[in-house]
Parts: C-alpha cells; structure tokens; sequence
C-alpha cells in the first residue's frame, strides 16, 4: 500500500489544525497589525490613546474597539470631505472638544460621571487631542 496519500493528508491536516490558527490568533492579537499608519508626529499620540484610552473608545487610527465609550470615528467623524481652510476648522473643532472632555469629563443625561475629568492633563492629553482630531473619522 502506497503511503504517499496519508503523508500529504497528513501535511494538510498539520497546517489548517496548526499553523493557520497560530498565524491568525497571532495576527489578531497584535496592535500593530490593526492600527492605521499615521505620520511619525502623531504616533505617540496614537500610543497614548491606545494606552489611556482605547479601553473605552473605538478609534480606527488606534486600533481599538472600546466597550464603554462613544465610537470616536463617527462621533467626531468631519462631515463631508473638508478641505483647506474648512479641514483645519474641522480639526480644530475636534481638538476643541476631546480637550474639554479630557479636562472637564463627559456626562450623559441618563449617566452621571460617564468620563471622569482628569483621566490625562498636559501635554499627555494636548497629545491625544492632537492624535484623535488629526484621524477620528479619517480611516
């Protein structure tokens, strides 16, 4: 009886029981394999929020997918395709706003306290401002 058949059967079976598997839990797990690119001045930003933030928030840019918090891309999403001077506004409005949530908290009227103030300050929060007004809704 020829063996060659079990051997390539057995070849097969080793790599859709165990190599295909190991490559995707691998993959999945891995946040550099999920994040969006962005420029070398935003990613420490981009680190900061996956860090400080993407407990909570969905983020495309940061590769997060929160389970409390608003899904970033579409709350602070520009409308339409903004360009020049209408993007910077655009930008400069979201900065605007992820910076008094970071400073003042975030309530809800149905949830006191859903966002404590104070999570981050400084330039750790001017960062993340920065990073999310720069990409929310962008990828």
């Amino acid at each position: 009886m020829n063996k060659k058949p079990f051997v390539i059967f057995g070849l097969v079976l080793a790599l859709l029981l165990i190599v295909v598997p190991f490559w995707v839990f691998k993959r999945d797990g891995d946040p550099s394999q999920v994040r969006m690119k962005v420029p070398t001045s935003l990613e420490h930003g981009q680190e900061l929020f996956q860090t400080n933030c993407g407990n909570c928030h969905t983020l495309y840019a940061a590769g997060t997918s929160g389970d409390f918090g608003p899904n970033l891309d579409q709350v602070l999403a520009p409308g339409g395709t903004p360009e020049g001077a209408d993007a910077q506004s655009a930008i400069d409005a979201s900065r605007t706003k992820v910076m008094s949530a970071l400073e003042n908290g975030y309530d809800t009227p149905d949830v006191q306290g859903r966002m404590p103030a104070g999570i981050v300050t400084g330039t750790v929060a001017e960062e993340i401002a920065e990073f999310v007004a720069q990409t929310a809704g962008r990828g």
